[in-house]
């Protein structure tokens, strides 16, 4: 191994403390700086992060809390929908037992005609079917004769299609019969289509 002179030695003893005495004054300073920035950046990234994801994530929350609302209120606007659809036909099919067909009659007569009796026994089915319904049988004329001729005459036609109902098994008690004669046409017309249309008992359901 070279050996070095003493005078040597303390020549280089020297130059590496006024080195380090150079490093630590002059360079240290921007290096802590350096360090510190760095370390300012990356906690400023952190927090960025930390706030992006804090923001996504309440973001998530809020789509998720807006989607189960939307959801909700179109499940209870389909349930309104299917109940009125549902209380909508309730009714609808209400209404079409309580309504019941026309019996017509030939000219000047009150006999119930062949091709009206089918009809007046479905009449009389809905009736045993809705046991509770009470009805009134109107009679009606065309407009030929004298009014007090055609109130007779409607008011026959009513006895008759009474006897009918009662006789197919619907309680007499639950019908009444009235008589308007020409008074309330069905059709306003002069020809014998429409009084065709006019002689006719008409069934009325009570309210």
């Amino acid at each position: 191994m070279r050996k070095f002179p003493r005078f040597t030695k303390l020549l280089l003893a020297g130059s590496i403390a006024a080195a380090s005495f150079l490093a630590y004054g002059c360079g240290g300073k921007p290096v802590q700086q350096a360090m510190q920035s760095e370390m300012d950046k990356a906690k400023a990234d952190a927090e960025a992060k930390a706030k992006a994801e804090a923001e996504r994530m309440k973001a998530d929350a809020e789509a998720k809390a807006r989607k189960a609302k939307d959801d909700m209120e179109a499940k209870m606007k389909a349930e309104t929908a299917a109940a009125d659809e549902a209380r909508m036909k309730a009714e609808a099919e209400a209404r079409a037992a309580r309504a019941y067909e026309a019996t017509y009659f030939d000219y000047d007569k009150s006999n119930i005609r062949d091709d009206q009796k089918a009809m007046l026994a479905q009449n009389a089915d809905k009736l045993k079917t809705n046991a509770d319904v009470k009805v009134t049988l109107e009679g009606h004329c065309d407009e030929r004769g004298t009014a007090e001729y055609n109130l007779a005459l409607g008011q026959k036609r009513a006895d008759s299609a009474k006897a009918f109902l009662s006789k197919a098994g619907v309680a007499a008690d639950r019908i009444k019969t009235l008589s308007y004669g020409k008074e309330r046409p069905a059709d306003a017309g002069h020809s014998e289509a429409a009084w065709a249309k006019n002689r006719r008992v008409e069934i009325v359901a009570a309210p």
